[in-house]
C-alpha cells in the first residue's frame, strides 16, 4: 500500500499552567429533572416562564442569589441582558411586533422599545452601553412568515434609538433563520472589546461563528460543522472564542478554540469539567454536571493547554505511525496522513 506522508506537523503545547479558578458560588438556582436549564448571560442565570407564564422572568445573580422575579407587560420574553451599571433588557415579541424594555438596577421599568416588525430574539450589551440584537424581521403582508431580506443584526442606543442596521439576510441560505433558537441559546450574540460574535444558523442543523467590527462590517465567518452535540459558545471580552461539544467517539466534552490565523479550531486541553455556561469578561463559567443546587465555577482561560499545529478534519485513526485526518463535510473523502513525531 502506497502511504502519503502529506506533511510533517510537531504537535506542541502552550501554557503548561494548571487550571487558574478565580471564584466559585454555591447559587440558589437549583437544575431539577424534566425543567428546562437555565439560560446564562455574564454570571447571570436566567429562567423564561419557570414557574408561570411566558412573561415571567426569574434571574439569579453572580453571587448566586435570586435577584429579579417579574413579568413583562407585554408580549412574551425572548432574551435578556444585564448592563455593567444595572440595566436590564428585555427582548420581547407581541402579535403587534417586537421590542424590549429597559429596567433599572431595582426592576422597574424605565422605557418600552418598539421595534415594530422586527423581532430581537438575542440581546447583548456592549462596554458603550449600547444594546446589540441578532433578530428576524417579519414579512409586511403575512406576519407569520419571515420578510424575504432584511438585516439580522440591530444595534440601539441607551436611550432605544437604533444607530446601525447589519448583516443582511441574504448571506444564508434560505432555510432556518440566523436567529433561530429560543431563549436558553443565550450565547447567540456577544459583545467583546472590538467585535460582536453571533452564533447563528446557516443551514438546516449546521451553525456558524461569525463576527462583526463595531462598525457592522463583517470579519469572517467559521462552520461549526463538527461540533453538532450539546454545543455551547463563549467569547471573551478580551475576543477569545471557545465553544463546548460532546465527543461520542470518545464519550466526553471536548473544548475547541478559534485560531483565526489558520481559520482552525484547536483543541484546548486541561479545561476544567462540567457545562460551559459561557463568558463573563475574561474568564469563562462552568457549573457541574447533575442536578440541585448549581454549582458555579470562573475560571481564566489563558492559562490552559493549547494543542497547536494539529491538522484540521476528522481524526479518523492511526496507520502505523502516522495520524489519519479527513475532510469535514459529505462527499467524496478527502483523506490525510500526518507523520506525529
Amino acid at each position: 500500500m502506497f502511504r502519503l506522508i502529506a506533511l510533517l506537523v510537531v504537535f506542541s503545547l502552550c501554557g503548561v499552567a494548571a487550571n487558574d479558578l478565580v471564584r466559585e458560588v454555591t447559587s440558589e438556582a437549583t437544575r431539577a429533572d424534566h425543567q428546562l436549564v437555565p439560560a446564562f448571560y455574564r454570571g447571570y442565570f436566567y429562567w423564561i416562564g419557570l414557574a408561570g407564564p411566558a412573561n415571567q422572568l426569574t434571574i439569579y445573580a453572580p453571587d448566586g442569589h435570586l435577584a429579579f422575579n417579574f413579568q413583562t407587560e407585554i408580549g412574551t420574553v425572548e432574551s435578556v441582558a444585564i448592563d455593567t451599571d444595572g440595566t436590564i433588557a428585555v427582548a420581547w415579541k407581541s402579535e403587534q411586533g417586537g421590542g424590549f424594555d429597559l429596567r433599572d438596577r431595582s426592576g422597574a421599568l424605565t422605557k418600552t422599545i418598539q421595534t415594530g416588525r422586527y423581532i430581537p430574539a438575542h440581546v447583548s450589551f456592549a462596554e458603550d452601553h449600547s444594546l446589540w440584537s441578532l433578530g428576524v424581521q417579519l414579512d409586511a403582508a403575512e406576519s407569520e412568515r419571515p420578510d424575504h431580506d432584511y438585516m439580522a443584526v440591530r444595534r440601539y442606543r441607551p436611550d432605544g434609538r437604533e444607530t446601525g442596521a447589519y448583516l443582511p439576510r441574504s448571506l444564508f441560505p434560505p432555510g432556518l433563520e440566523p436567529e433561530m433558537g429560543g431563549w436558553q441559546r443565550s450565547r447567540s450574540i456577544a459583545v467583546a472589546h472590538d467585535r460582536v460574535g453571533l452564533w447563528v444558523y446557516s443551514a438546516k442543523n449546521a451553525t456558524e461563528w461569525v463576527e462583526l467590527d463595531l462598525n457592522g462590517n463583517l470579519l469572517g465567518r467559521w462552520p461549526l460543522d463538527p461540533f453538532y452535540r450539546n454545543t455551547r459558545m463563549a467569547l471573551t471580552t478580551d475576543g477569545h472564542v471557545f465553544v463546548q461539544h460532546f465527543d461520542p467517539e470518545a464519550e466526553t466534552y471536548r473544548i475547541h478554540t478559534l485560531s483565526r490565523d489558520s481559520s482552525t479550531w484547536q483543541l484546548v486541553e486541561g479545561a476544567p469539567n462540567g457545562w460551559l455556561e459561557g463568558a463573563d469578561g475574561d474568564t469563562l463559567v462552568f457549573s457541574d454536571f447533575g442536578l440541585g443546587l448549581m454549582h458555579v465555577r470562573w475560571y481564566q482561560p489563558s492559562t490552559w493547554q493549547l494543542v497547536e499545529g494539529a491538522p484540521n478534519g476528522w481524526l479518523e485513526g492511526a496507520d502505523g505511525d502516522a495520524l489519519v485526518f479527513s475532510d469535514f463535510g459529505l462527499g467524496l473523502m478527502h483523506v490525510r496522513w500526518y507523520q506525529h513525531p
